[in-house]
């Protein structure tokens, strides 16, 4: 596959993007405000960064890592992939088993050394023995062999459909560093190593505070580039954010639905992204915790039990989409056609069959902050309520509730939009990472993803149909709502989203007009 072919899927652009010759903005005491010479762009997020190093990095850091590491494929916001710190990229042959990449020649790291072939398998080893996000999907790679300077072939011991995406700016594995960075994992968590158009200026941030990003002078293309300066300030109350926003101390802010109403009243843009879908697992499918769930009829009669269209109506507002699937509008795996409808009815013929007609007690651990996992639990507890089931809730530190999943028959759920090849690694395959704590297995389920993994980009969606529907039936997950991700800027920002799609990288992010 060429680095020209359209790989429709979810995201980003940089194509027509506005060079930077227009003036960035700061507003007084409204959101556009008087124009001035002051070419920084100033952002309000919620979390800090889990990590500065790519390689131990998950999305809570992206924002953090986009203006400093430049992807080998850029994801746009019609779909396709384009050309980034790759020139080229294709699978050989049948089975995707076998993948190449072509690098593009010139390119400097910000200490000056070239990218290369050997730099790039450099990088991806230290992805590879780093506990990050890409840690896992770069698991099936065996051997990675240099073709010259510029091109390294990578082979599989098991089929990868998805290496284009993985290599994008999502995943981060495509986030290449430098071989001085990698040579020195420890800097990476206080110094830049990339080829992107800017670098983390150390002097100038503050760990957990604010980070400041000034322009990469080695930079390929500084033409990308858009304004002189970065900063990125931690603001983990909203209602701060949002104040940060009115003053102009900040002029993006990434929030949630709870201060929507105040962004738009103020005149702010808005932005929406299907980013999160939201709900409860119901890990213990063997029931050894809670022993009704062992039951497909019990999981099913939980699923039809619950009004999801009141709840995202209620919590989310017009911001939310109701979801009884794990997988979102616009990805190959997704059904238009609803699996539960809301039946109390059902659920307790089901539950009546299954020989627990006059309910059970479920126990549930949720996390104690943010909010929103928490009401949504509350919300889905009092449908169950009335079927006679008793969600026992148990409320931990987001970093306990994590490790508690063995403890609970059920948990909340929260996982970002992705294909069905991704999510069955981290949610639902015997050896899924993180998110399948007792390992439940399904021969159907794994066959099917054998299959899809194999198979070439005309065959997979089809398939990836096919594991969505199946997960559904077992009834492993009682999804809920496609929780957004939200953006609030000032109208001298160009952020170009694209509806329904996720934000582009901030890397791309410009001034309007």
């Amino acid at each position: 596959m060429s680095s020209a072919a359209v790989l429709s899927r979810r995201e980003f652009t940089v194509g027509g993007l506005l060079l930077a010759t227009g003036l960035a903005a700061a507003a007084c005491g409204g959101p556009s405000g008087s124009p001035t010479l002051d070419r920084t762009l100033r952002i309000g997020q919620f979390w800090p960064p889990t990590s500065l190093d790519p390689g131990k990095a998950g999305g809570e850091s992206q924002f953090f890592l986009q203006p400093a590491y430049d992807p080998l494929i850029y994801r746009a916001a019609d779909g396709s992939y384009q050309p980034r710190l790759a020139t080229a990229w294709r699978y050989v042959g049948t089975g995707n088993t076998e993948f190449e990449i072509t690098l593009r020649d010139g390119v400097t790291f910000v200490d000056g050394s070239p990218l290369t072939a050997d730099g790039l398998k450099a990088s991806i080893e230290h992805f590879r023995r780093s506990a990050g996000q890409a840690a896992a999907f770069l698991a099936p790679i065996a051997t990675m062999t240099p073709r010259g300077r510029l091109v390294l072939r990578l082979k599989l011991n098991q089929p990868h459909p998805l290496l284009p995406s993985l290599f994008t700016q999502d995943f981060l594995a495509g986030d290449v560093i430098s071989p001085a960075g990698v040579a020195a994992p420890a800097e990476l968590a206080t110094r830049s190593a990339g080829a992107g158009p800017y670098v983390l200026l150390p002097g100038e941030t503050v760990a957990g505070d604010h980070y400041t990003y000034g322009p990469n002078p080695k930079y390929w293309n500084p033409g990308g580039r858009f304004y002189d300066k970065i900063t990125i300030k931690v603001l983990p109350n909203e209602n701060t954010a949002l104040a940060a926003l009115k003053t102009a101390q900040v002029d993006v802010v990434a929030g949630s639905y709870a201060i929507a109403g105040g962004a738009k009243a103020a005149g702010f843009k808005v932005a929406s992204s299907p980013a999160i879908v939201m709900g409860l697992q119901l890990n213990d499918r063997a029931g050894t915790l809670s022993p009704p769930l062992a039951d497909v009829r019990v999981r099913q009669a939980l699923n039809y039990a619950v009004d999801r269209a009141k709840i995202t109506s209620a919590l989310l507002g017009e911001y939310g989409v109701p979801v009884d699937q794990p997988s979102a509008p616009g990805e190959d795996g997704y059904s238009e056609q609803p699996f539960y409808t809301h039946d109390p009815g059902k659920a307790r013929q089901l539950l009546a069959a299954a020989g627990v007609g006059g309910g059970f007690a479920l126990p549930v651990v949720v996390p104690s902050t943010p909010a929103f996992p928490g009401e949504l639990v509350q919300a889905i507890a009092s449908d169950l309520q009335q079927v006679g089931v008793t969600l026992r809730i148990t409320a931990k530190e987001p970093a306990a509730a994590n490790s508690s999943l063995t403890q609970f028959p059920a948990s909340s759920m929260g996982w970002g939009v992705l294909p069905a090849y991704f999510m069955g690694r981290g949610l639902w395959l015997r050896d899924a990472i993180g998110m399948n704590p007792f390992h439940s297995s399904d021969p159907e389920l794994e066959s099917l993803d054998r299959r899809a993994a194999a198979a070439d980009e005309h065959a997979r969606p089809a398939l990836d149909k096919q594991i969505i529907r199946r997960v559904v039936e077992l009834g492993w997950f009682l999804p809920v709502c496609l929780s957004p991700g939200l953006l609030f800027y000032r109208d001298t920002v160009g952020v170009d989203p694209v509806p329904g799609k996720p934000f582009p990288s901030i890397a791309s992010w410009h001034p309007a007009g």
